[in-house]
């Protein structure tokens, strides 16, 4: 879905102007599905839109996946959901080559158009092309290399569409149970994008929603017809098959971090127990303990409360900034005298935990909490003495 990689294109691709007034008839059309590879940044997949036209010796693929990441800026305008993404208009061989590359199968699905079908099409991608239109303000669910691809396709089609839903469509699905399904072999890309999307990615998807993934576009073209005026029925897709598949990979992945979301948490939950036990048996503070576990809370806060301020969908109410919360560098700072401080902090992490009805945490999060319950009732404790 999206691509972190800088096509730097030739001439050749310039004058490929496929988009002409008329389709001829011997013009194909098709969606292509890239199957995830080990690249952290293609765990979705990617779509793109293939077009063969014979008689003018032309193959290409068209996407919108391509951004420069040497734009100014870029890191930022990416986290706050500023990312400019591109039409691409590359030969389908070229295209094939990068995914041959990392190893990547790539799925064919050609459609059941008519001559009208491919011309409005054709024109449609005309006009996305030109200068003014082919870059567009990316964003990762609801405008992105799929859903153009579909947009562009299904909103030229003449009759009725009707689907019957596959399999990954059916029972109720959330967009983070979405996000999980691509990323559940990725502990740390998992707990990533949990950390930083709220509330409202527990929000159960619609049909046509779920298609900003790659696989379910393509399992639903699978399973779409097209009722003409006429009362005919046609398949959307004329036949499907593996442009190239069980391909190995020419580049070695990086190795997975052996200490899982989790088992961080657990570590920090022990070694918590351990030093405030030591503090019962020796009735004294352990000096900067408290400072060390709620500064790591309010510094790795400070991305999520970043995200505030994201246009990316999901990220705005979070519930975790309660435990990774930046209010901690303030709160326990050596010179903060204030004698409520520890209340302050009970009533956060109590709201937390009770947030567990409404939203779902990364992974870790709740036995994280945990050691700062473990912390604040301590320090309490001692006050009341």
């Amino acid at each position: 879905m999206k691509r972190n990689i800088v096509y730097f294109y030739t001439s050749i691709v310039v004058f490929l102007t496929l988009f002409t007034i008329k389709a001829p008839a011997k013009t194909e059309i098709s969606l292509l599905t890239c199957k995830p590879h080990a690249q952290i940044y293609s765990l979705y997949g990617h779509t793109a839109i293939r077009v063969v036209d014979t008689e003018q010796n032309m193959d290409v693929a068209i996407n919108w996946g391509v951004f420069d990441a040497s734009q100014p800026n870029f890191v930022a305008k990416f986290v706050l959901g500023f990312t400019n993404y591109t039409m691409a208009i590359v030969p389908t061989d070229y295209f094939l080559r990068e995914y041959e590359y990392y190893g990547s199968s790539v799925y064919q699905q050609r459609l059941n158009l008519t001559e009208a079908e491919k011309t409005r099409i054709m024109k449609a991608l005309d006009d996305n092309y030109r200068p003014e239109n082919r870059v567009y303000r990316y964003n990762y669910i609801y405008d992105n290399c799929t859903t153009r691809a579909r947009d562009i396709i299904l909103s030229n089609i003449d009759g009725k569409i009707h689907g019957t839903k596959t399999y990954l469509q059916k029972g109720e699905r959330t967009f983070r149970d979405l996000l999980h399904w691509k990323t559940d072999k990725y502990d740390w890309c998992k707990a990533g994008n949990d950390l930083v999307i709220g509330l409202r990615a527990d929000r159960n998807a619609s049909y046509s929603e779920r298609e900003f993934l790659p696989e379910i576009l393509a399992a639903d073209f699978d399973s779409i017809t097209i009722i003409r005026a006429d009362g005919n029925q046609v398949a959307l897709v004329d036949s499907s098959f593996w442009l190239q598949k069980n391909l190995q990979p020419h580049f070695e992945p990086m190795p997975d971090f052996p200490i899982t979301p989790i088992m961080s948490a657990i570590i920090i939950f022990a070694l918590v127990i351990v030093w405030t036990i030591y503090e019962v048996a020796k009735k004294k503070s352990i000096k900067g303990l408290d400072i060390t576990v709620f500064y790591i809370c309010g510094i790795a806060g400070l991305l999520p409360l970043v995200m505030i301020f994201s246009q990316h969908p999901f990220v705005r109410i979070n519930l975790q900034l309660l435990v990774l919360n930046p209010l901690w560098l303030f709160l326990m700072s050596p010179w903060t005298k204030w004698k409520h401080r520890w209340n302050v902090a009970l009533v956060m992490v109590i709201l937390f935990f009770v947030g567990n009805i409404f939203q779902s945490y990364a992974e870790g999060m709740n036995i994280l909490a945990l050691s700062l319950l473990v912390r604040i009732i301590s320090n309490r404790l001692k006050r009341k003495e």
